[in-house]
């Protein structure tokens, strides 16, 4: 079994023969099993509409409630981002049964029996113990992540992408690829034009001068680096279809290390703190008083005129269609200028 990621889905007829020796069950599909070929083009099988799903995070679930397919999940893991969900979705989140506040470890998934197990994150097997592409195929399950063009990034902050990421493409694709997989292709399609539609309205009012903006992940302490996100991460889209300019666009990585001179020499107008990272010194609204008071960064244009701005790393580090909440209130912010 091989890791599902995002490219190409199509609906194979069931004359076809994809390579599967099952049966070819009913599917929600027309015409029959869907192949989804992996980031590396090989070709995946589904046979049968998933029953039993196991989402390993949050973010996997919340694509699957938006879609109408709650019901199927037997259990999740890392249910943090549910906190920052004040939708419609959030009475039914709040009932899937939780199997863990981190990733579950292989033996808590493999006793949900799942046919499927999910996560919003661009690889299996990040944190220590929890389901590799091996383990899945030893459960008899199959797996989907969500995709991260030219490279991944998983819980523990692996690398992401080396290419620039300025739209929120791996949502659309990930919608899109649930949906075939479920069989609720034209559910998925609405849901994705509708996501989609929020985007544009964004950018249609994102007009005139682009603040250098700085994200920060944590209060700075002397003589340490500074963490923040580099051009490869949803961060760093989000930012760019604000209206922003991210002042450390030449890093990439998902937790970047840059120094405190480097921030001074390009002293950013705006800052933007992402908080509720695990190694975080500070939570939430606490962490931005933190940065606001910190010497480090009094000097910078962004602290002396006030915009320093934030947002929960549930909304704004992985594909999930909480980005774009968090994406309206960043161009607000950008905007305005609000805290």
């Amino acid at each position: 079994m091989r890791r599902l990621m995002l490219c190409v889905l199509t609906a194979l007829p069931l004359t076809t023969g994809c390579g599967d020796t099952r049966p070819a069950a009913p599917s929600a599909a027309a015409g029959g099993p869907v192949v989804v070929k992996d980031c590396d083009g090989k070709e995946i099988t589904f046979a049968r509409v998933p029953e039993r799903v196991v989402t390993l995070d949050g973010y996997a679930a919340q694509a699957l409630a938006r879609l109408g397919l709650t019901g199927k999940i037997v259990g999740t893991g890392y249910p943090a981002p549910f906190t920052v969900d004040a939708s419609p979705y959030e009475e039914e989140l709040s009932k899937i049964p939780v199997l863990a506040e981190r990733v579950p470890v292989t033996e808590v998934v493999a006793a949900q029996r799942p046919d499927l197990v999910l996560t919003g994150f661009s690889a299996f097997g990040g944190p220590p113990g929890s389901p590799k592409d091996a383990d899945l195929a030893t459960v008899n399950a199959q797996g989907l992540a969500a995709c991260m063009p030219g490279g991944g990034m998983t819980m523990n902050g692996g690398p992401s992408g080396r290419a620039p990421l300025t739209d929120l493409m791996p949502v659309y694709d990930y919608v899109r690829r649930l949906g075939a997989v479920f069989g609720v292709q034209a559910r998925a399609e609405k849901l994705a034009s509708e996501l989609r539609a929020r985007q544009d309205a964004v950018a249609a009012r994102t007009t005139g001068a682009k603040p250098r903006v700085m994200i920060v992940q944590d209060n700075p302490v002397a003589g340490q680096p500074i963490k923040t996100s580099g051009s490869g991460t949803i961060a760093h889209a989000l930012l760019t279809l604000a209206g922003g300019q991210n002042v450390f666009a030449d890093v990439t990585s998902m937790h970047a290390d840059v120094s405190p001179e480097q921030v001074v020499k390009r002293d950013p107008q705006v800052i933007w703190v992402i908080t509720d990272y695990t190694f975080a010194k500070a939570k939430g609204r606490h962490l931005v008083d933190q940065v606001k008071r910190n010497p480090l960064l009094t000097g910078t244009t962004a602290v002396k005129e006030g915009r320093v701005i934030s947002a929960s790393q549930y909304q704004v580090s992985f594909p999930s269609p909480l980005n774009f909440e968090a994406l309206e209130r960043l161009a607000t912010d950008l905007r305005e200028g609000n805290p």
